[in-house]
């Protein structure tokens, strides 16, 4: 028994892969061929033989954004799509992400908002959310109505906006509101599964805070509270990378954000 992977399967030929380190990817399997949504990043070990366990069908990969925990077993794959906004990130940084590996983002196919990739039976839907990162997406698989978002609108507990690929929280409010309308005109009922399903919450009364879109809504009111400046953060110990200055932590319903002072406006 391979006890680095949690296999759950969320929906009839839907799977959640967590690794060890909490990294969350997807598979979803159509009836003509199968995609994986992001890969986490588990040095010294492939994925693809534990995939091969669940799908057979010939295989494309997606990637959320291009964070080394979702792009670094991108190697195993022929076919990879990824928002080439991403590529707006200086170079230094992207390398940073692929860890101990020289990883082509550039052969990626580039998708984009309306983007709809057909597995048979299945739709993948795109839909752009830059904020985390520039080139982040979500994708809407229409017949089960589950949405998957990456880290798009939260990582684990928190959404990271500290990171030098994060825009700033002026530039994530509006691609927030645009996901919620989006979201909405498609019925308002899908089910978010995000890129780190052990989703945790601050209060014992409720350990288990799942994405929904009473979380995105929270959040929605907490990006907007920072901006108008009635809601300032606490210092966090939230990692950082290549920052100078320290992360401030705040949060507002379910919802939780780590920024930095210096990126609340553009």
């Amino acid at each position: 028994m391979d006890t680095e992977f949690a296999v759950l399967m969320v929906a009839q030929g839907i799977y959640s892969v967590t690794n060890s380190s909490g990294h969350t990817f997807y598979i979803v399997d159509g009836d003509e061929r199968a995609a994986v949504i992001d890969t986490g990043c588990t040095p010294g070990r492939r994925i693809m033989p534990l995939i091969r366990q669940y799908t057979q069908k010939p295989l494309l990969l997606i990637l959320t954004h291009a964070h080394s925990d979702h792009i670094y077993h991108m190697d195993e794959f022929d076919e990879v799509y990824m928002n080439h906004r991403e590529f707006e990130l200086p170079d230094s940084f992207l390398r940073l992400m692929m860890e101990d590996k020289q990883l082509n983002l550039r052969q990626t196919k580039d998708i984009r908002t309306g983007a709809v990739i057909d597995l048979g039976n299945r739709t993948l839907e795109a839909l752009e959310v830059p904020g985390h990162t520039p080139g982040s997406i979500v994708l809407w698989e229409k017949e089960g109505d589950h949405l998957f978002t990456g880290d798009a609108v939260g990582s684990g507990n928190d959404v990271w906006m500290q990171w030098p690929s994060a825009l700033p929280l002026d530039r994530y409010y509006p691609s927030l509101l645009k996901l919620l309308r989006w979201i909405v005109e498609r019925g308002g009922r899908m089910r978010l599964l995000g890129g780190h399903a052990r989703q945790c919450f601050d209060s014992p009364l409720m350990p288990y805070n799942p994405l929904s879109l009473g979380w995105l809504c929270d959040l929605i009111d907490l990006v907007d509270q920072v901006l108008c400046g009635k809601i300032i953060g606490q210092p966090s110990d939230a990692d950082i990378i290549l920052e100078p200055e320290p992360p401030l932590r705040a949060s507002y319903g379910r919802a939780v954000l780590q920024y930095m002072p210096s990126r609340v406006r553009s």
